[in-house]
């Protein structure tokens, strides 16, 4: 029975230290893989460091470039519309002055054959008595 325990001892002994030997390699190749990765992500030198600063730059003035031109067109049709918008109250203005005219025209010929009217009934009524009295 000790000698199966020292066997049992032994194996798991040698397997643990095999075990640390794979250990150590595969964390070795973690830190190797894992310092690659961050040397790729950092620029090499000052040249790619203001290369990637000279890009961010162009494409910021690109971007502005593109809204100032958007600005220019949303003022251009801002105008127009309010150009369109001038026109049509002046065309607004001159409908309404047109129709007032208008009303007023036609009140002066309605007090004009309402006068009319008075002056025939009266007229009518002269003729109807000078009927009757001849």
């Amino acid at each position: 029975m000790v000698e199966a325990l020292m066997y049992f001892g032994l194996g798991f002994l040698v397997a643990t230290l095999i075990a640390l030997v794979f250990i150590s390699l595969v964390h070795n190749r973690a830190v190797r893989l894992t310092a690659r990765r961050l040397e790729t992500a950092m620029p090499q030198s000052i040249t790619e460091t203001q290369a990637a600063k000279d890009q961010l730059r162009a494409e910021h003035a690109i971007s502005n470039c593109r809204l100032e031109f958007r600005i220019e067109q949303l003022r251009a049709q801002t105008t127009s519309q309010l150009a369109e918008i001038a026109r049509k109250g002046r065309a607004i203005s001159q409908l309404k002055s047109e129709l007032v005219e208008k009303a007023s025209s036609i009140l002066a010929l309605e007090a004009r054959e309402n006068m009319l009217r008075n002056r025939l009934d009266a007229l009518e009524g002269e003729l109807a008595a000078g009927r009757r009295a001849a």
